[in-house]
């Protein structure tokens, strides 16, 4: 919480300095105790709201427009006309606090100059009316700048979920904890993308060093020293996304059947770790522990006319039948593990393996329940199906 903004000349601190009541709450700025007149005739206090994305020092508006939100009830103008158009369906910006209305006024230059000019002609489009009941109403009641914090477990704030709507939506990943066994290609894109998620917390576990070939089929750009360093993977991504994402933990080793207390707290796990000779043990595990779990897998072989294979997502949930494997083992001619650099089969793989974890924590909508989800290379096709 902070009594004034760390910028006094930035457009927060341009609105506190003229008295405004300031609060940026979920990644919006919410401009409060502004006079508006109800549906009924009758003054009344509304609120001012907009997605804001930076920092302090240099904060910006996201709706990217002339319009505005407004929380309230409908305002009028003192003829009685509307102000705003209802926004169906209302935007949650959490905590309860829902978006009712949105206001468009376009200036004769079609955009505001920045935030802080776009918030002044809101507050006086709404209080100008206002003042025809009561002469003393103000926009600016008394300089006031709270900022409330989100309990993200994020370095920096999500102004992305805040642009599109989605605060209310991201709950559903409150509370989880995720582990990722495999830091490897597919592993480490899997990493990408839950650590951009409300996920509590994320478990990496993997024995392995980072080597060269490692860096061609895993997101980002791993610098050179860290490859000569011979660093352990699991270490190197964990410090890698706790730049943006908190509540990460690493463990250099290998999952085996001695060890799966580095699993505790996990509610979900993505296994990920081809040739583990361990993974039969570590499923039943899983099942015997009611956690939920998914298990990918990739399948490349080289043909004349160039590489062929298949990306596989397995779904394993509590109560499942699903059969699981009793051995692990690659054909013979699996060319993957001979370290092929195919990245982009890497993140689908990834991708198609996250999609499926949203769906079942409800982020996704579902049309029909499957287990296992396969991308077939050379016909370029996904099908679906159940293996119960």
């Amino acid at each position: 919480m902070s009594s004034q903004p760390t910028d006094p000349d930035g457009p927060i601190g341009r609105l506190y300095a003229d008295g405004y009541d300031l609060v940026v709450h979920h990644g919006h700025l919410v401009v409060r105790r502004l006079p508006y007149i109800s549906p009924r005739g009758v003054l009344s206090d509304g609120k001012l709201v907009l997605p804001i994305t930076g920092n302090d020092s240099a904060v910006t508006d996201a709706i990217g427009d002339h319009t505005i939100w407004f929380v309230g009830e409908e305002p009028r103008d003192e003829c009685g006309s509307a102000l705003g158009t209802l926004m169906n369906p209302a935007r949650d910006i959490g905590d309860g606090h829902t978006v009712n209305y949105r206001l468009s006024f376009k200036p004769p230059s079609g955009t505001y100059p920045g935030l802080y000019e776009k918030v002044c002609a809101y507050a006086r489009i709404l209080s100008n009316p206002a003042q025809t009941i009561d002469s003393t109403s103000t926009p600016t009641p008394g300089a006031a700048y709270q900022v409330v914090e989100d309990g993200l477990p994020f370095v920096y704030r999500d102004t992305n979920s805040t642009r599109a709507g989605l605060t209310s939506l991201n709950n559903v990943f409150r509370g989880h904890t995720i582990a990722i066994v495999g830091l490897g290609g597919t592993g480490s894109y899997i990493l990408d993308q839950v650590a951009k998620t409300w996920i509590d917390r994320i478990i990496l576990i993997d024995g392995d060093i980072l080597q060269n070939h490692n860096s061609f089929r895993a997101p980002g750009a791993v610098p050179h020293e860290i490859l000569k360093a011979r660093q352990n993977k699991a270490q190197y991504f964990a410090e890698e996304y706790s730049r943006m994402h908190t509540g990460i933990s690493f463990h250099p080793e290998y999952l085996t059947g001695n060890n799966l207390h580095l699993l505790n707290g996990a509610t979900f796990v993505f296994l990920a770790a081809a040739d583990s000779k361990e993974r039969p043990t570590i499923m039943a595990a899983l099942r015997e522990r009611n956690v939920p779990f998914i298990d990918v897998g990739l399948g490349i072989s080289q043909e004349p006319s160039g590489l062929t294979g298949l990306a596989r997502v397995m779904t394993y949930l509590p109560g499942s039948r699903s059969s699981l494997p009793s051995i692990t083992a690659q054909a013979p001619d699996d060319d993957y593990s001979s370290n092929i650099q195919i990245a982009d089969m890497n993140a689908l793989n990834a991708v198609l393996a996250v999609i499926r974890w949203k769906r079942h924590l409800g982020y996704y909508a579902t049309e029909s329940t499957t287990t296992e989800t396969i991308f077939k290379l050379y016909s370029n096709e996904i099908r679906n199906g159940t293996s119960e």
